[in-house]
């Protein structure tokens, strides 16, 4: 029941997103989302960027690349392994804009769970709004695209989560913030 569902719900997002494909201001943002979620190099610049001009930088810098990293090693490594889900197909036309297409399995999205993961890191010290639009963006652009099914990215947005908020609980040796650390925005 569960896999007859997510497929008419990837079915349904898949039809819907390829209504807008080819409307260039969308391919624009879509394409452009997609590529900024490679490989993290967002979230470990943001990560960078946040943690300039607040107490102990290097421990939250470093505290929130380890846990991208855990979150990339699970995903990539047993989460893909055990499902083994083929991408979806072509979309019949080669892409408009430049995009790497993975060969390894959709499920779950790594771009949708690196994204959710770095959201609810750097939410900790304000601006979640802002932090949730990027990742949603980024993991939307995945189906838009054409290289993730729908199920794939919530998948990947959960996964991400959970390992965000586990990492609020769960301090890693010689990366444990100062208990006089407040994580809220300076004021402006």
């Amino acid at each position: 029941m569960g896999g007859v569902l997510a497929t008419r719900v990837d079915d349904w997002a898949g039809g819907e997103l390829r209504r807008l494909r080819g409307v260039p201001g969308v391919d624009l943002v879509m394409y452009g989302a997609s590529r900024l979620g490679d490989d993290g190099r967002f979230w470990i610049a943001a990560a960078a960027v946040r943690a300039v001009g607040r107490p102990a930088p290097l421990v939250r810098l470093g505290r929130q690349l380890a846990w991208l990293g855990i979150e990339s090693a699970v995903v990539n490594g047993p989460a893909k392994g055990l499902v083994r889900r083929p991408r979806p197909v072509a979309l019949g036309h080669p892409h408009p804009r430049r995009l790497r297409v993975p060969s390894n399995s959709s499920f779950p999205s790594g771009h949708a769970a690196s994204a959710a993961t770095m959201a609810v890191l750097l939410s900790e010290d304000g601006l979640a709004p802002l932090w949730w639009a990027v990742a949603l963006t980024i993991a939307a652009s995945r189906v838009y695209v054409g290289v993730h099914h729908a199920s794939d990215v919530a998948a990947g947005l959960a996964i991400g989560a959970g390992i965000g908020y586990l990492a609020r609980h769960v301090d890693l040796p010689l990366l444990v913030l100062p208990d006089d650390v407040v994580d809220v925005d300076p004021p402006a």
